[in-house]
């Protein structure tokens, strides 16, 4: 009988594949949204990292959000030039808040939902999706403003004053999409996921 640890790594490897792919391929990590609200877009791989959470526990969606920030970390570094990849020149920007949307995501799946009825765990995953859009986003804001008023940082665009406010100025309008998007996606794909992974063993 397989290990059912191995399954766990297989499938992990997985998800690490996917959010590769969709640091790779931009249209499958970001989601424009030009048709509806020009300028506007949703990213979509912290949605990847919940769905790891939410199939896998909160361990391996912790593992699969680590390989997010280190890409979009090693990315920043090696694409510099603009406010967003200054952004996640902090290391800390980049890995706290994708590590916490496997950890957050995975443990309230786990506790709350899983051995739920079908209806409340499909309204439960919907929820989700707008948490892992929420934690992402006010994380990836908070330790911005912390990085960027500690290091004094003075880049053409970045005000003197007021940063929080112009961050959320910036996100809030991207983050709305983000959590209709997250609400729907995880809804949809943890729905078609789950009974796949319980049936092969996999159950968090």
């Amino acid at each position: 009988m397989t290990n059912p640890k191995i399954k766990y790594y297989v499938v992990a490897t997985l998800f690490v594949a996917i959010v590769l792919l969709q640091m790779i391929v931009p249209w499958l990590g970001v989601m424009p949204l030009g048709a509806f609200v020009i300028g506007a877009s949703a990213t979509i791989i912290q949605f990847t990292v919940a769905l790891a959470g939410i199939i896998l526990g909160p361990k391996y969606g912790a593992l699969v959000g680590f390989f997010w920030g280190m890409m979009s970390f090693i990315n920043a570094l090696t694409h510099p030039g603009t406010i967003g990849s200054l952004m996640f020149q902090n290391p800390f920007t980049a890995l706290v808040p994708r590590i916490l949307v496997g950890i957050l995501v995975g443990f309230l799946f786990n506790h709350f939902l899983r051995k739920r009825s079908a209806t409340v765990r499909t309204i439960g995953l919907g929820v989700l999706g707008v948490l892992a859009a929420l934690i992402n986003t006010i994380g990836v804001v908070i330790l911005t403003v912390v990085g960027f008023t500690i290091m004094h940082t003075n880049f053409t665009g970045i005000p003197d004053q007021n940063l929080l406010q112009w961050l959320i100025g910036i996100v809030s309008f991207n983050a709305i999409f983000e959590m209709i998007v997250g609400f729907i996606l995880v809804t949809v794909v943890g729905n078609i996921l789950l009974p796949i992974a319980e049936r092969s063993g996999i159950k968090g």
